[in-house]
């Protein structure tokens, strides 16, 4: 895994260790299998500010780009590409 997608897989497992199953895996669907709802989305949205100072827009707050690890790490590299 890229270093975006083990920091999230680290910090999933941390927040929701009660929830993420034993195959969780990047490609792993974090919305449909119950593992992030609207807290943890938020709490995921600060965490990824904080930590790659990048900006979600209201816009940006979509199930999409919360679906998998995968997906919220293209995400964030989508953001830090515009800023160079």
């Amino acid at each position: 895994m890229m270093k975006i997608e083990q920091a999230l897989y680290d910090y999933i497992l941390r927040e929701a260790p009660d929830k993420a199953p034993a195959n969780l895996d990047a490609d792993y669907d974090l919305i449909d299998s119950g593992i992030i709802d609207s807290l943890l989305m938020m709490t995921i949205i600060a965490w990824l500010e904080k930590q790659y100072q990048v900006e979600f827009g209201l816009n940006d707050i979509v199930p999409q780009h919360f679906r998998s690890i995968n997906t919220m790490s293209a995400f964030v590299n989508r953001q830090l590409a515009g800023k160079a």
